[in-house]
């Protein structure tokens, strides 16, 4: 897939200096950094300023040709946006200053920035409460969401009874069975098959950024 003007145009919105997210693969989990734009040689890469080892640690065995890295930034002006996109990393040199090459990307996402920044990943998920008599569990789908809190949707069930507002919940996402996100029903609605619920987050902020920072702009 080849990018469309939009794309291009996006990709030349980013100013020199301007700093960028930059999430690299590992043996182990993504590591998401700080570093700053340097320039673009289009249509070939994209040139980025090498993370200060200082305050990011040693990259340099991440940070080798071929390796996968996702790159995010907001675009200011109207209502912002933020962009998204994959690459590989061309090269790594060290003088006369650190630069790094990357493949001009295939493709871009772009979400809108609202107030709070929202994002809509579609994160499959498990929703649990516990009743003064029994524990109750359903699968559900999140599809929108923030640090401060999601909507999520499930499908009507008989042993699921539609959940009343202020009633506390723990949601778990399907990769992090083991952890979970604290909240307290806001909302709710629902139609024939389906429920819908508005959840504002109670659990630490920092804890559930933790948890959603790998399906924020899932590409």
């Amino acid at each position: 897939m080849s990018l469309n003007s939009a794309d291009i145009h996006s990709l030349q919105s980013l100013m020199p200096g301007s700093v960028v997210d930059l999430q690299i693969s590992t043996p182990t989990a993504p590591k998401r950094v700080k570093t700053g734009y340097i320039g673009g040689d289009f249509p070939h890469c994209l040139l980025f300023q090498v993370p200060a080892e200082s305050r990011w640690g040693y990259l340099g065995d991440v940070l080798v040709p071929d390796n996968e890295v996702v790159i995010r930034y907001v675009l200011e002006g109207g209502e912002g946006k933020v962009i998204a996109f994959r690459s590989k990393v061309i090269k790594v040199i060290k003088h006369p200053v650190a630069i790094l090459f990357v493949q001009l990307p295939t493709m871009l996402q772009t979400l809108a920035l609202r107030k709070h920044k929202r994002w809509t990943p579609g994160i499959q998920a498990q929703i649990n409460t516990v009743g003064e008599k029994d524990t109750l569990s359903s699968g559900c789908m999140i599809v929108d969401v923030s640090l401060q809190g999601c909507r999520c949707v499930l499908e009507s069930r008989d042993d699921f009874p539609l959940l009343d507002n202020g009633k506390t919940i723990h949601l778990s996402l399907a990769s992090e069975t083991d952890q979970n996100i604290k909240g307290i029903i806001k909302n709710s609605r629902s139609t024939e098959d389906k429920a819908f619920y508005g959840v504002q987050f109670t659990a630490n902020e920092e804890v559930v950024k933790k948890l959603l920072d790998r399906f924020i702009i899932d590409l």
